[in-house]
């Protein structure tokens, strides 16, 4: 599902302003030489094995599950559109996919029409990044990225636009275990399976006629949330696994949720989560795609690791489509936001929430007020990012202040303040100051004004602060909500 970029025109896409100390993408570009479609395929040897599915399954030839787990790269023909953003060149970006340990890399093929010149644009878009994802032995998803109407309403994808494109693409790459072809992003309406498998199973059938083996992923109606409809209907043509796209906007993701939108499905059915991502209210998200870590993406990764015969595809690797993974400056976004989680999800470490493990930890807090008995200070250092978790100023409070007391002088790095209530962008922290204290006495370390971010970094840079104290003066632009400071988390980080 995308969304435009938050400083750009809208687009067919998504389009810690300040991240934690992380680290710089800094892979060399590899040089990788375009290839005609004939080469492509010629150079297709068998380096990974076949796809194919087997009940709810995805299995190689020899029968063992496969793990489709990567991420989405940005579509090749965008790369170069943000003028802020120090474009990446989509093979480097492939090449962080694989180390960051993805089996799989999604390819968005975005501008395509009735009068696309095919062969010059899978000559450009294509071709080098199947060439790629064979010498770096990944699987690549062929994404057929529109996000339209289908049919023969005005303004709708007629079927004879979609066919065109896959009878050009389907012989050249149907004989390649390493691709997969996704047939079409997220058709929206008419919002009827029924509807929708009389439009797509022609083009299936084309498809099958040159490429009968190669996997195939199935989207559905209104964005790719429809998938149900192939329990009792399915395409037919074999190898077919059905797609599921989810952001935050549709709801906290518990198991209830989750197994009536896929999770059941996937009991039967094999299903790819080929889209999903979050980052918090702010700069980098939209109404469809602000969450966080702690709300949403940690109990969603619970939900998949618990199923991992689904396969699952993050978005978005890039730092210009929302929601991005890389600030403007490409710095890897953390803390609350999806890439550094995305990056640890893909390497095995543990499921874990940004506000767990902090240095601030139980240190001693002392508040100017309190909203309830159920909301105090202690829980600025308690490792709970949750709404549950958090600190709320008492109504009146016009200066809520926080104060916190460590048992011995720490070296502070940064501070990670968490603040708002769940995804909504007007009850976070406004302005504010950081004031640390020292054997000099106290003194400011940063001061934030113009703050909508649910999740924001403050680099401090301080040694041998034994108290440190938030600073509120404005706590909130809600004009709906009491006007008082909510903060998860207060999270002092030492280096």
């Amino acid at each position: 599902m995308h969304r435009s970029s938050s400083r750009a025109p809208r687009r067919w896409a998504f389009g810690f302003a300040a991240a934690l100390a992380a680290a710089v993408l800094s892979v060399p570009l590899a040089a990788h030489a375009v290839a005609e479609p004939e080469a492509a395929a010629a150079d297709a040897a068998a380096t990974l094995p076949a796809l194919q599915v087997e009940g709810n399954r995805i299995v190689d030839a020899n029968g063992q599950d496969v793990a489709l787990r990567g991420v989405s790269v940005l579509a090749p023909e965008q790369n170069d559109l943000c003028e802020y953003c120090n474009a990446r060149p989509t093979s480097e970006l492939i090449d962080v996919a694989v180390d960051w340990n993805s089996r799989v890399v999604r390819l968005p093929v975005t501008e395509i029409g009735a009068t696309t010149d095919l062969a010059a644009y899978d000559a450009q878009y294509i071709a080098p990044y199947v060439a790629q994802a064979v010498e770096r032995g990944v699987y690549l998803i062929i994404d057929l990225h529109l996000v339209r109407n289908y049919g023969d309403a005005a303004g709708a994808v007629p079927r004879s636009t979609v066919e065109r494109f896959w009878d050009y693409i389907a012989p050249l790459y149907g004989s390649n275990p390493n691709v997969v072809f996704e047939v079409f992003n997220e058709p929206i309406s008419p919002a009827s399976w029924t509807t929708w498998k009389d439009y797509i199973q022609p083009v299936v059938d084309g498809i099958r006629d040159v490429a009968p083996n190669t996997l195939l992923l199935m989207g559905s109606p209104q964005w790719s949330t429809m998938l149900n409809g192939a329990l009792t209907d399915p395409i037919v043509g074999g190898n077919i696994a059905y797609v599921y796209h989810l952001y935050p906007n549709q709801g906290s993701p518990t198991t209830a949720l989750l197994d009536q939108k896929f999770g059941t499905a996937a009991q039967t059915l094999p299903v790819v989560v080929s889209e999903f991502g979050w980052n918090p209210p702010g700069e980098f998200s939209d109404s469809i795609t602000a969450g966080t870590t702690t709300n949403w993406g940690v109990p969603f990764r619970s939900y998949m690791d618990a199923r991992p015969w689904i396969g699952w595809q993050a978005w978005i690797l890039d730092n210009f489509w929302k929601p991005q993974m890389f600030d403007y400056d490409w710095n890897i976004l953390a803390g609350e936001h999806q890439g550094q989680f995305v990056k640890d999800w893909l390497a095995g470490a543990p499921n874990t929430s940004p506000c767990a493990d902090h240095d601030a930890i139980g240190a001693s807090v002392q508040v100017s007020s309190q909203y309830s008995a159920s909301t105090p200070g202690t829980k600025l250092v308690d490792g709970d990012c949750s709404d549950a978790g958090r600190w709320l100023s008492a109504v009146g409070d016009t200066a809520p202040t926080a104060t916190l007391t460590f048992a011995q002088p720490l070296d502070v790095a940064s501070v990670g303040l968490y603040s708002g209530y769940g995804s909504s962008v007007g009850t976070v922290l406004v302005d504010f100051s950081v004031e640390v204290h020292t054997s000099a006495g106290w003194q400011t370390a940063a001061t934030v004004t113009g703050n909508t971010q649910g999740a924001r970094e403050i680099a401090v840079g301080v040694a041998g602060v034994d108290q440190l104290r938030l600073v509120v003066t404005n706590p909130s632009a809600s004009t709906t909500e009491a006007k008082i400071a909510r903060v998860h988390e207060i999270a002092v980080h030492a280096g």
